[in-house]
């Protein structure tokens, strides 16, 4: 073999060789202190009651003017902003309501204008809601 040839091949099997440790290090790497944080909402309004019930339960707690309107899904949550999360049901339909973030690690949320959210809600979770007046409940459905 020609002798820049031989230095030519030494370096790339050099490079082959410390390309997966540096993958894999890079991989392995933790968040550096100056990335920036995710926003965040923390209430500082006393907790109100957060126990779950399904729709006959909440009904019995809170009347029977209580209309179901269904089971939703938390379709959408945007967590920049104007943070909301967007509900829809299965026709179509489509509600939001203000968030705030209980577990950034996990992105659980709670809907603070809704009564008995639970503070562990995630995208893609069903939930029953229901109305009386101007307020909004949530509960749990019973499938």
């Amino acid at each position: 073999m020609i002798k820049p040839f031989k230095y030519l091949f030494g370096a790339l099997l050099i490079l082959v060789g410390l390309f997966p440790f540096l993958a894999f290090e890079h991989l392995n790497e933790k968040p550096k202190d100056n990335q920036p944080a995710r926003e965040s909402t923390v209430s500082t309004e006393p907790t109100r009651e957060t126990k779950t019930f399904d729709f006959v339960q909440l009904q019995e707690k809170e009347g029977d003017d209580l209309k179901d309107l269904g089971i939703w899904q938390i379709e959408t949550i945007i967590f920049k902003g104007n943070a909301k999360a967007i509900l829809t049901t299965a026709n179509g339909k489509e509600v939001s309501f203000p968030i705030e973030i209980t577990n950034q690690e996990k992105d659980e949320i709670t809907l603070p204008t809704i009564n008995y959210a639970p503070k562990n809600l995630v995208i893609a979770q069903q939930v029953g809601l229901a109305q009386k007046g101007n307020q909004y409940f949530i509960y749990i459905p019973s499938y």
